[in-house]
């Protein structure tokens, strides 16, 4: 019997060293603003992607003509708007690269950011347990996408309450977060996943995002679901990317109701697809509180919401088929779960290497 493989041997035969190839999927809806600039950026990406491929949610400002005018894009056209998580779905299905790189319309990374993702994962022992690399992101100073000193995401942490932020949202980009480190999960704006992982966690419908999400906190539900089968989300510092971001958590939620009414909508999709009852008791009362507090302001101060706790009753058969479906899946411990909730911002640090 041959001895077991010692961490650099692993690091030295991973797919990420053997075949770095990857997809560029771009969503877009009405982005003209900012998709050259974005489409301008990830032409200039070395290594540069195998395929690069924009869906276009029936844009009506001329977004897919800026795709379509663009060297190397391959252009899906959608008729109607069919949501963020549709569309990725579908650029999934008409990719196959073994990396994808899923990226907003307002999101420019550095040339160097899928190298520096791909170099941070094949520099881990546990590199075939990688499922996600994300980066550092940089708000954008103007719609060119140039760089600010404003944090816009470190990787995504989790609280008891359910909820999830981008790590260092609005934050001065001051060095605080300059440590590799494992994350709960990535923003969904500008993230390296591995397609087996996407594969491994995609549902019996073939839906690898949820598609009942439609937009918001899809990514959170996507990054719950690779946890619970035990693929591991890496935060690269090095990887610098500038996000415009046109809805900002920290800016309040005033004049932004279809946003509110997905928001709360998702929250509580979120946690009937991946919390067990172990989440729930642990995390216990936090969630609970929470939920009275988004519950009473839909009934008071943000009455626009409401029609999102009746979204989430009429997809009740929906949603609790797909949690026994990944409950079925689960390959890691409910306490280990947990641990990420349990614990304000959560993260693993991990020394450079």
């Amino acid at each position: 019997m041959r001895d077991p493989p010692q961490p650099a041997q692993l690091c030295q035969t991973t797919p990420v060293q053997q075949d770095p190839a990857y997809t560029v999927i771009v969503v877009s809806h009405d982005h003209a603003g900012t998709l050259a600039a974005c489409l301008d950026a990830v032409a200039a990406l070395e290594p540069s992607p195998a395929e690069t491929a924009v869906v276009d949610n029936a844009s009506v400002d001329g977004s897919a003509e800026v795709a379509a005018a663009q060297a190397g894009v391959r252009l899906i056209r959608e008729t109607t708007n069919t949501g963020f998580a549709a569309a990725v779905n579908r650029g999934l299905r008409e990719t196959s690269a073994p990396w994808v790189l899923l990226l907003n319309p307002d999101c420019a990374p550095r040339s160097d950011f899928v190298a520096r993702l791909l170099a941070a994962a094949g520099g881990r022992p546990e590199v075939e347990r990688i499922g996600s690399v994300t980066g550092r992101l940089l708000r954008a100073a103007d719609p060119a996408l140039a760089p600010s000193g404003v944090l816009d995401a470190a990787g995504m942490v989790v609280t008891a309450s359910g909820r999830h932020f981008d790590r260092g949202a609005g934050e001065p980009d001051d060095g605080r977060y300059s440590k590799p480190a494992w994350v709960f999960g990535g923003t969904g704006a500008a993230t390296l996943y591995r397609r087996a992982a996407l594969d491994d966690v995609a549902y019996p419908d073939g839906q690898t995002l949820a598609e009942s999400f439609f937009a918001y906190r899809e990514d959170a539900e996507l990054a719950w679901r690779l946890q619970w089968r035990g693929w591991r989300c890496l935060y690269a510092p090095g990887a610098v990317a500038v996000h415009g971001r046109g809805f900002r958590p920290e800016a309040g939620r005033s004049g932004h109701e279809t946003v509110n009414r997905m928001s709360v909508r998702n929250r509580f999709l979120l946690r009937i697809h991946c919390a067990d009852w172990g989440w729930h008791l642990r995390c216990f009362p936090w969630w609970k509180i929470r939920d009275l507090m988004v519950i009473g302001g839909c009934l008071t101060v943000e009455r626009s919401s409401l029609p999102g706790l009746a979204e989430v009753w009429r997809g009740r058969t929906d949603a609790l088929n797909r949690r026994r479906w990944v409950m079925s899946r689960r390959r890691v411990p409910s306490r280990r779960i947990s641990r990420w909730f349990r614990k304000r911002h959560q993260v693993d640090e991990l020394e450079a290497q």
